[in-house]
């Protein structure tokens, strides 16, 4: 060990700041307040910074306060020394080309699937050596974005309104952008006639289901989520944290599923599967880009946001019209919506919430 090394291990370096605000200022009061820490504290630094350079460094002078001697030649090698360790602790310019940048967004695999081929083209041509991690949310997705140990969360707008912004203290550490908005649809068993001719709202409630459901803390689920609130319950046979399996499942049982239209639309292409509007007024996915509020600033966290809405945009542009089985038996047409689309006032699911036992008589619920 060096003598630079050794001094640098047995010198508290969160002292140079105060020693900087102390000369500048000449006043404890307004050293303390430039610093946003109390003057007893700056009171107490100063002793130590006297005792390491044996000196008195601020002097009596009448009801002020003078440099001494030792104070006044350490004020330009101070600045040196503070500027240098800004330079080496600021982040470079941010150039997506050259950076090796690496993002982790927490998301549904739904999410993954229409965003991660577009992703991978655009990082080919614009970013060649960044990395995009796209993994599964979780229950606690929030304290990971908190804990540093992820970049972003990609959510419904209701479930981060019930998980997240509950709590206004803790609102106030991430901030929101709006995504993407889109229907839910229904698909069955291209063979299921009842379904074909259209399902009542209670012959629904009576079909056996597959659905979503995140982990053991929390469904995460709008179908779940209004479930609850309306009172009534379905069966479900079958629950997965994946999305993309439920399709699976309709298209070998007689499940009914509740799927994302961009699910949906993947599905329809390659299952025998038929698709309907759900007889339930099931509230539109709204997807939302949530992060750390302090982050905000950061170049390259921007430049993610900006790609990943351009990833969605360009996934669902020039996408036919869905040809899908109304409850009349009828085709019907439903447009697949535009990236970016206005996010419409929610009633926020009970995301955390497990769904309760409710009574059913003859069939029908309550």
């Amino acid at each position: 060990m060096d003598d630079l090394e050794r001094r640098l291990r047995t010198t508290n370096l969160n002292l140079l700041p105060i020693l900087r605000a102390v000369l500048k200022y000449k006043n404890l009061t307004r050293a303390a307040e430039a610093l946003n820490i109390t003057q007893s504290g700056v009171s107490n630094s100063l002793k130590q910074l006297r005792a390491h350079f044996g000196d008195d460094l601020l002097s009596r002078d009448g009801r002020s306060l003078r440099l001494t001697e030792k104070s006044k030649q350490l004020i330009e090698p101070l600045e040196r020394a503070l500027r240098s360790v800004g330079e080496v602790l600021s982040n470079p310019r941010f150039e997506p080309g050259s950076s090796r940048q690496q993002f982790r967004v927490a998301t549904a695999d739904y999410v993954a699937a229409i965003t991660a081929p577009e992703m991978a083209a655009m990082l080919r041509r614009e970013a060649p050596s960044i990395t995009v991690r796209l993994m599964t949310a979780r229950g606690r997705s929030a304290m990971d974005l908190r804990a540093g140990d992820i970049d972003m969360i990609i959510s419904p707008l209701q479930i981060a309104q019930a998980a997240i912004y509950d709590s206004p203290v803790v609102a106030r550490e991430f901030a929101l952008e709006p995504l993407y908005r889109e229907p839910f649809l229904c698909l069955a068993h291209a063979d299921d006639r009842d379904f074909a001719r259209g399902l009542t709202r209670e012959e629904y409630l009576a079909r056996p289901h597959a659905s979503f459901h995140l982990d053991v803390t929390a469904h995460a689920s709008l179908e779940h989520g209004y479930l609850i609130e309306q009172g009534i319950s379905q069966f479900n046979r079958i629950q997965t944290s994946d999305f993309r399996i439920l399709p699976l499942i309709a298209a070998r049982s007689d499940c009914i599923v509740l799927v994302p239209q961009s699910v949906a639309r993947m599905a329809l292409r390659a299952m025998p599967l038929i698709a309907a509007p759900p007889p339930l007024p099931i509230p539109d996915l709204e997807l939302v880009m949530i992060w750390l509020r302090a982050r905000s600033e950061e170049a390259e966290l921007a430049w993610l946001r900006d790609r990943l809405k351009k990833c969605i945009a360009l996934s669902v542009a020039g996408e036919p019209p869905a040809t899908l089985t109304g409850r009349d038996g009828s085709d019907k047409k439903f447009p697949f919506p535009q990236a970016g689309e206005g996010l419409k006032k929610s009633r926020r699911p009970a995301a955390h919430r497990k769904p309760a036992k409710t009574a059913r008589k003859k069939g029908k619920s309550r």
